[in-house]
């Protein structure tokens, strides 16, 4: 196993360990897909249940959390530049936009909706005007981040990328400074995740 790569390893087990200690989510089960048929779903979030010996027990984590970037492993760069084309990366980009995009989309759509549905209530006198100014602005925020998605997805698609891989793109007597640069982009990258955590982390009161 080269130096770069047990540089890579060691710093995604501390920036996973990291990450553990700043939400200390409950342990994971191999599965998180529906409960089976017969099987007793989980209680509602924010109620505590009772354990084996009648303890109060913390609430379940939110599924969101489950898939939060900064909880689970990150992306290994290295291993994905180094193992696929540049084409192949390329369509792995504009399909996930393209799925993020439509996700986006969805939603955008459903937030213009609800303010139509406002709009004709305030204009009614059922609803206040505040609250119509309020919806607008959330539409407003999902819409300039619609036309930023498409955009990147656009660009990404246009772009004209060769076939090869990245090191047969390299002059070789380059490969050892080009793995040195793939690392630290690597490592940018987790601890970019790291900052997320940081963020999406509710602060304790």
């Amino acid at each position: 196993m080269s130096s770069l790569h047990r540089l890579r390893r060691w710093l995604s087990r501390t920036l996973m360990a990291w990450s553990t200690q700043l939400a200390e989510p409950p342990p994971v089960a191999p599965s998180v897909m529906a409960p089976e048929p017969g099987e007793t779903e989980a209680p509602p979030l924010g109620k505590r249940t009772a354990g084996i010996n009648g303890a109060a027990q913390p609430p379940a984590a939110p599924v969101a959390l489950l898939f939060s970037p900064s909880s689970r492993e990150p992306l290994s760069v290295e291993d994905a530049v180094l193992s696929r084309s540049m084409t192949l990366l390329k369509r792995e980009a504009s399909d996930a936009l393209a799925a993020l995009g439509a996700a986006h989309a969805l939603v955008t759509s459903a937030r213009l909706s609800q303010v139509q549905f406002v709009r004709e209530r305030v204009e009614r006198g059922q609803e206040p005007a505040d609250t119509l100014a309020t919806l607008a602005a959330d539409y407003q925020g999902w819409q300039n981040d619609q036309v930023r998605l498409f955009d990147a997805m656009a660009l990404v698609l246009r772009m004209a990328v060769p076939s090869a891989t990245t090191l047969e793109l390299i002059d070789p007597q380059l490969h050892e400074q080009a793995r040195a640069h793939l690392a630290s982009l690597s490592a940018e990258y987790q601890r970019g995740l790291l900052m997320e955590q940081f963020r999406d982390t509710p602060q304790n009161s």
